[in-house]
């Protein structure tokens, strides 16, 4: 199965409005956010992961090699692609010591970007743990991201931090039961006391956000639950 697009984010650090106009456009098929800032980008750093990052080496606030080192931490295998009208080779050096992949000069072609952009992605897609993607009906589940996507657009429902580890759960074996004492030792772990109830509410939760798409969470009275997709047959690990 092809990975959506429009699901693969790609974080790119520019503050210049033109440019990022051009980027936004060139690479419409992904799904592109900006910052104009390092602190920007650092906000953005902690709170999600960009397996590529698109970083202006000049801005307002220091400079983008900075930001390099925190990229790694955040994502073990993030792509950098430097875009910048630093021309001297000390810079560029610079760059590819710290672990960029990609140095592109200002002013660049369009299509030159286009086409780096999607190589560099063709190569992250080969390496992706198989296992961190399910396809269930028109839903995605990617495990590393902790996000639950609807396949047309690449739209992620959202989910609570509970909501995904219980479906994901269940997605990975469709059509079987898990009880609520297997929900609540795998998405609640051993070590804390909670109710069958609370397992029934999240559930109630979730099912409620699954309501416009083709997955569905079953209540088997006295048994537990079960994921069941109602108009495709199975789910597809990628």
């Amino acid at each position: 199965m092809a990975y959506p697009l429009r699901v693969f984010k790609i974080l790119c650090v520019e503050d210049a409005p033109d440019i990022r106009l051009t980027i936004e456009s060139t690479l419409s098929a992904y799904q592109v956010v900006f910052a104009s800032t390092l602190k920007e980008a650092t906000q953005l750093l902690s709170k999600e992961s960009f397996p590529l990052i698109l970083l202006d080496i000049g801005l307002p606030d220091g400079s983008g090699l900075e930001l390099m080192t925190l990229a790694r931490e955040k994502v073990d295998n993030a792509s950098v692609i430097f875009l910048t009208g630093q021309r001297d080779l000390a810079t560029k050096l610079a760059a590819f010591s710290l672990g960029a992949d990609d140095f592109i000069l200002k002013p660049f072609d369009p299509l030159e970007l286009k086409i780096r952009v999607d190589a560099k992605i063709k190569k992250i897609m080969r390496t992706v743990d198989r296992s961190d993607i399910i396809r269930i009906g028109s839903l995605i589940c990617n495990l590393q991201e902790q996000r639950l996507y609807m396949n047309e657009g690449g739209m992620p429902l959202e989910l609570t931090s509970l909501e995904f580890k219980i479906f994901h759960l269940l997605a990975r074996t469709p059509n079987k039961i898990f009880t609520r004492a297997e929900i609540l030792e795998r998405a609640w772990g051993s070590a804390i006391a909670v109710s069958d109830r609370v397992v029934d509410v999240h559930v109630s939760n979730l099912r409620r956000k699954l309501s416009k798409t083709d997955v569905t969470i079953e209540t088997m009275i006295g048994s537990g639950y079960k994921v069941t997709v109602l108009k495709t047959s199975s789910p597809e690990v990628i």
